[in-house]
C-alpha cells in the first residue's frame, strides 16, 4: 500500500481512514492480547506501542517484531545458586527485532551456596537454532585470591532458555576449558565478596 498524503478540503473517506490513516500511524495499546483483539488481521508494516512494557513492534507480515526503546530489567532464575544475605543482581536487557543484549551483575552474600554449575534463565527465549552455542563472555572474581577468571558463556540445548559459563583462563593467561562448578574455577562459597558479571548476545524467538 502506498503512502498517501492527505490534503485540506478534500473529502475525508472512510476506506482512507480505514486503510492508509491506520497503517501510517503509531496504534497504542496496553498489552499484546488488546491489541490482538483490536487488530485480528494486521497489515504488514504496520506499527504499535505496549504501554505495559514500552514495546514497539512491526508486522512482518507473518508476526509483530518487538523493537524495544531502552533497556528492560529482568530477574533471572538461578539454579544451583543461592546468593545469600546482602547479596545483589542487577539484570538489563534490550531487544531490536530477534536480536537480544543482555548484562547481568551478582554479588554473592553471607550464606551463599553454589552447589554445583549454576545456570541462568534468559530474558527472552533463545531461538532453537542457536542454542548450544557460545552467545557472550563472563568475569568470574575470586575475592579471596584477588584473581579474576574470564569465561564463555553458552546457552543450553533444551528449553528453557538458560545459559551456563565456562571458565577459558585467569586474567592475562590461558588456561583449559573446563565447566564452572561449585569448586571451579575457584571455591565460591569461600567468600561473600566474590561477584559474578556477563555480557551475552543472541538470536531470540
Amino acid at each position: 500500500m502506498a503512502y498517501k498524503t492527505f490534503v485540506a478540503g478534500t473529502e475525508g473517506l472512510a476506506s482512507d481512514i480505514n486503510t492508509y490513516l491506520m497503517n501510517q500511524s503509531v496504534m497504542v495499546f496496553t498489552n499484546a492480547a488488546a491489541r490482538l483483539a483490536a487488530i485480528p488481521s494486521p497489515t504488514e508494516g504496520m506499527v504499535t506501542y505496549l504501554t505495559g512494557n514500552d514495546h514497539f513492534a512491526i508486522y512482518s507480515g507473518t508476526e509483530w517484531v518487538i523493537y524495544d526503546i531502552g533497556w528492560n530489567a529482568w530477574t533471572p532464575t538461578l539454579t544451583n545458586l543461592t546468593q545469600g544475605t546482602g547479596a545483589t543482581l542487577s539484570a538489563f536487557y534490550a531487544r531490536i527485532g530477534k536480536t537480544i543484549v543482555a548484562q547481568l551483575y551478582i554479588t554473592m552474600g553471607t550464606g551463599m551456596v553454589v552447589g554445583g554449575q549454576f545456570s541462568i534463565s534468559l530474558p527472552v527465549d533463545i531461538a532453537s537454532a542457536n542454542r548450544s552455542l557460545t552467545i557472550g563472555t563472563c568475569l568470574m572474581r575470586d575475592a579471596t585470591g584477588s584473581v579474576s577468571y574470564l569465561g564463555s558463556v553458552n546457552a543450553l540445548t533444551s528449553a528453557p532458555s538458560l545459559a551456563r559459563m565456562n571458565t577459558i583462563g585467569t586474567a592475562g593467561a590461558t588456561a583449559t576449558l573446563s565447566s564452572q562448578t561449585a569448586g571451579s574455577p575457584f571455591t565460591w562459597n569461600a567468600n561473600a565478596n566474590n561477584y559474578f558479571q556477563m555480557t551475552i548476545m543472541y538470536q531470540g524467538v
